[in-house]
């Protein structure tokens, strides 16, 4: 039997990059949910009169805070009187607000303590009548999660290493949420006062609440039990305290502007254009690399097997199983036989989403290759490829420069290390983890 047909995948993998970083960005999704029609200012799913404000402030924080606090800025123009960013990258040269690069994903360094300061300086000059904008996107955690009384800085980033290393980084932050100063764990709203708080989220797909540690975002009950259980043995659990919670009276639930789902309809939509049928196997796969990657490959088997024996017409909305739009969770069995009917149509595009495990976008390069190489590993058929796009965009001394991996499975041979290209995009476009992305042409078997 003669060799497949060759593949090129530079050209739709550099479409799914692009259409993904662009349907995820922080700046357009902040400008679509912040919008001024004459006095009539639109917040998140708010509508309130403009004029009943006497300042309109803004704290951005996170990875995407430079994109997020333009876009505040364009949309308000003068009438937005005051505004602090601090984020990973420096921000746009058009931003007329003080910003402060915070390069350090955990917390516990002296820029994140800075720029705490002064954002909690801000809110607590407001008053009511006043408006507080929160602009949050992953990497917030490192500048709100001051440390507890007593505690040195550096103290308390090992123990919130340690619990992402032992249990996760959710549990990280839930942890700071409970024993944290500053904003977390709805401390924000407690020094706003009586102004009123909205809160924009760009989301990674853990939820909106552990975003920063929820600055916005009042404790609960249970959650210095859990904490407590969690950190039972060691030093730290003796801290845990029971609290009802740190109400603040204007606060509400944060509003998601953009997420992973984004990034991945957006990419799925512009594929199925040029003839790809694009499927999704979950917007949020856990575990190590070689954990998603198996995940991963087992997904695309399942949805191809499905695709061939009852074919699905190509269009990236639809409901059926598989689809962009189920978001289901796929452990299959891996299927080798080769299609009998093929869709008119060039193959699948097989879609994923994962932060690798990592607290709010500190996933490396190495996370990245390691995937790759599992994938290259696990895949079944010649003349796939799978890719890692990464959509936080130019973060700074991290060892993972702005852009996407390609890896090719390549003539049934996998090396040590697969073939690596790497595309590149202007910094603080967005931060909502890591689409992954498979091809699988008619031809390949």
């Amino acid at each position: 039997m003669p060799d497949p047909p060759v593949f090129e995948p530079r050209t739709p993998f550099e479409t799914a990059f692009r259409t993904a970083i662009e349907g995820a960005d922080a700046y357009r999704a902040v400008r679509a949910g912040l919008r001024l029609h004459d006095d009539i200012l639109r917040i998140g799913n708010r509508f309130v009169p403009v004029d009943r404000f006497r300042e309109i402030g803004f704290i951005a924080l996170g990875n995407a805070a430079g994109s997020m606090a333009l876009a505040a800025q364009e949309m308000l123009g003068e009438r937005l009187t005051q505004g602090l960013s601090a984020g990973a990258v420096a921000a746009p040269d058009t931003l007329q607000f003080q910003h402060q690069v915070v390069p350090d994903p955990w917390p516990g360094s002296a820029p994140a303590d800075s720029a705490r300061e002064g954002a909690l300086e801000l809110a607590g000059g407001l008053h009511a009548g006043d408006l507080l904008l929160v602009l949050l996107s992953p990497g917030a955690f490192s500048v709100t999660a001051g440390p507890p009384g007593g505690w040195e800085p550096g103290e308390w980033r090992r123990v919130l290493q340690r619990v992402t290393a032992d249990s996760g980084p959710v549990d990280a932050v839930r942890v700071a949420r409970v024993l944290g100063t500053g904003a977390v764990g709805g401390r924000l709203g407690g020094i706003v006062g009586d102004a009123l708080v909205v809160t924009l989220v760009v989301d990674r797909g853990e939820g909106p609440e552990w975003v920063g540690g929820g600055p916005t975002i009042p404790l609960r009950p249970e959650e210095p039990r859990s904490v407590r259980a969690l950190l039972s043995g060691t030093p730290a659990a003796e801290a845990v305290r029971d609290s009802a919670g740190l109400a603040g009276r204007n606060v509400h639930r944060p509003v998601v502007v953009t997420g992973p789902a984004d990034a991945v309809e957006a990419a799925g939509n512009q594929l199925a254009g040029q003839g790809w049928i694009s499927r999704l196997v979950s917007l949020h796969l856990t575990g190590s690399p070689e954990d998603v990657a198996a995940q991963f490959a087992q997904g695309m088997e399942t949805i191809r097997r499905e695709q061939v024996s009852a074919p699905i017409r190509p269009s990236a909305d639809s409901e059926g199983p598989g689809s962009l739009a189920s978001g289901l969770d796929i452990v299959p069995t891996p299927s080798t036989a080769t299609p009998t009917v093929r869709p008119k149509s060039r193959g699948l595009a097989v879609f994923g989403a994962t932060t690798f495990g990592s607290v709010e976008g500190g996933e490396r390069a190495d996370e990245v290759r390691a995937f790759l190489r599992a994938t290259a590993r696990v895949l079944v058929r010649r003349e796939t490829y799978a890719g890692a796009l990464r959509t936080a965009g130019g973060i700074p001394q991290r060892g993972d420069g702005a852009g996407s991996w390609l890896a090719r499975r390549g003539g049934g041979e996998t090396g040590t290390e697969p073939a690596i290209e790497t595309y590149s995009v202007r910094p603080g476009f967005t931060d909502v983890g890591t689409v992954l992305v498979a091809f699988l042409p008619w031809g390949a078997r």
